[in-house]
Formats: C-alpha cells, structure tokens, sequence
C-alpha cells in the first residue's frame, strides 16, 4: 500500500467512527426533542397503533366510511368499528382511521405491530373504488405518502431526512392527472359474458356517450354527470398488476407471519344507482371485481366479508356522488355483516 493510501485509510480510522457517533448522536437527540411532534402533525395513526396495540384485541383499519353519518337522519352517530364491537362485549376493540386512506397506507401501520401485541385481529377496509383510476392517482396520494414515510420502522432521523428531501412519491397533481386519463382512455374493457358487452370499451369513450336525452335535444344533466361519476368509478378490471392487491398481499402475509388474523371489509357501493343510471354491463364489472378480490383472499388466515350489495341506495348520505358514506341502517348492516363472519375465526 502507498503512503497516500496509508494516509487516507489513517484518517477514516478515526473518522468514519466520529461520523457514526454523531449520526446516533443526533438521531437520539431529534427523538427525544422532536419525533414526537412530527409524529403527531404527520402521522397520528402510528401513535394510535402504538396506543392499543398492547391492550386491544382487534383493531379496526378504515377511511372515512368508518365514521361518516346522516347528519339529519341518523339517531347513533357510532362508526361501523363501534357498531362491530357491540357484538363482542367482552373483547377490546381499537380504531385506527383516516379520510381518504387506502390498503397502501394500513401496510406499514399493521408491519409496526408486534408480534407479542395483544392484537389477535384486524379488520380491514376493502374498498372497491381505490383500486380505481381516480383514486390510485388522486391529488391527494403524494401527501398521504408523505406521512406514509413516518409510518415506517426507519430510524427517526432518516424518516425526518426523507420527509425534508421529499425522497417518497411526490409527484404533482398534473402528473398523477395525466396517468389518469391515459388509463381511462387506452384501457379496454372486455366481457368473457355472451350477455355483456361493452360498445364503449374505455372510460372514456362510455363518459363521451349521450346520456338521458331529452325532446328538446338537451340532456338531463343531472343524471349523466351522476352515470359519469359511477363509470369513472367502476369501470375496470382489478387483476394482479394493480397496486392495491399488492397491498392486500403484503397485509395478508405480514398478519400470517405474526399469527394475526385478517377480516377484510369490503364495503358495500351503491349498486342499485349504478344499475339504474348506466347499466348492466357496469353491474357486472363491479360483480366480478368483487368475486375476484373475495376469491384471491379467501384463505386459512384472512376472509373477505362481501358487503358490496348489502346495503340499499337510499342508505347511502351521498345521493349525487360515489362515496361509501352510510346512514345508521347501512353501517349496523355492514357491522353485522362482519360481525357474523367473524364467528369463523372463534369470536
């Protein structure tokens, strides 16, 4: 070895152990004066599961259809996670919920429970419309991955540097627009149904259509905006490339690798509107998405409890938009629903 080389490989000796100190250094010091904060401006649902992972048997992984309610309708505002509860009064239940949340987001929140934890089970929501277009490239994706960064099991310190360097999925809105779009144009749909067809094989071309023509010439805007909004919502095929079901997956073989149970809630949408607003052929997408997803996790570790239909249009509070918002009736259904199908795991 050369002198040079000697004199460098002298100076990292010493140095490369001073660099490690101070990293550790400051990694304590930002966790004893600062994660915290952090954690509560970005990412209440980690201290929430870290709150009852220790004292509550099963917990409950849901958006905002965990905690919607008819605001003039409604005698019990209780969530469909409280509702489930009273069914199992001798077990304790927790609730970890977020607007607009998706399967992606419970992944690293159920990865930090650990195994000696008192959870035994988790519910968790399926819902159909956030494996769609619209959802999966939301406006909304790049600040909920931010938070997803504090979720992880990183080292304080590096979350902090990831949130500062936005080193996660940060893509602008104009971005994750025009994703969108190229899906809801070039996707075809196809029928393996003799009495399914598809005329308008795209989202696109199906939203282009004339819809609830009029004698004047004109059409009833109302009620096409609203046939709009379910075919955006419904209409594609869920298979294996959709990042959701890898999200499903991983739920799915984390719980089994730490002996925890899976109960998937799959919510029921408003089929009797999409029925009656654009047709049979939607209906049918919406029927095999679900079949699919019921048959993939299905399995001796997770059920899926199929409340897609189980709830009556009139139930839902969001008459004139795709939302799974219930009143009181459609959230003590789908409770008892989830309920009942827990009986499969001894409860």
């Amino acid at each position: 070895m050369s002198n040079e080389w000697k004199h460098i490989v002298g100076k990292l000796i010493w140095r490369i152990p001073l660099l490690i100190l101070l990293v550790v250094g400051f990694n304590q010091l930002y966790s004893e004066y600062f994660y915290e904060e952090d954690l509560d401006k970005y990412a209440q649902m980690l201290l929430d599961v870290q709150q009852m992972k220790d004292s509550c048997e099963v917990l409950y992984f849901g958006e905002s259809s965990n905690f919607s309610y008819h605001p003039t309708r409604d005698t019990l505002e209780d969530r469909i996670s409280d509702f489930i509860s009273y069914h199992f009064p001798e077990r304790k239940f927790g609730t970890v919920n977020h607007a607009a949340y998706h399967a992606g987001l419970y992944v690293p929140l159920i990865e930090r429970i650990d195994e000696n934890s008192a959870v035994k089970t988790v519910i968790v929501t399926m819902n159909l419309r956030t494996l769609d277009q619209a959802v999966r490239y939301s406006e909304l994706e790049s600040a909920m991955q931010q938070e997803k960064v504090m979720f992880s099991g990183h080292p304080p310190l590096l979350k902090r540097t990831f949130l500062t360097l936005n080193f996660f999925d940060n893509r602008s809105a104009l971005d994750r627009d025009k994703l969108k779009w190229e899906e809801w144009t070039h996707d075809v749909l196809s029928s393996e149904v003799d009495s399914i067809s598809f005329p308008h094989p795209s989202i696109r071309s199906w939203c282009e259509q004339v819809k609830f023509p009029l004698p004047d010439g004109t059409e009833d805007m109302s009620k096409r905006a609203l046939a709009d909004h379910y075919i955006k919502a419904y209409a594609f095929r869920i298979d294996e490339t959709n990042p959701r079901v890898a999200d499903f997956d991983h739920i799915v073989e984390t719980c089994r690798e730490k002996d925890i149970k899976v109960v998937f809630n799959l919510l029921a949408e408003n089929v009797e509107y999409a029925d009656s607003l654009v047709g049979d052929n939607l209906v049918w997408l919406m029927r095999v998405n679900r079949d699919y997803l019921v048959d993939r996790y299905t399995t001796e570790n997770s059920i899926v409890v199929d409340n897609l239909e189980a709830v009556g249009g009139y139930h839902f509070t969001d008459q004139n938009w795709t939302t799974e918002h219930y009143d009181q009736v459609g959230r003590q259904i789908i409770a008892r629903n989830v309920a009942d199908a827990m009986k499969h795991f001894g409860y």
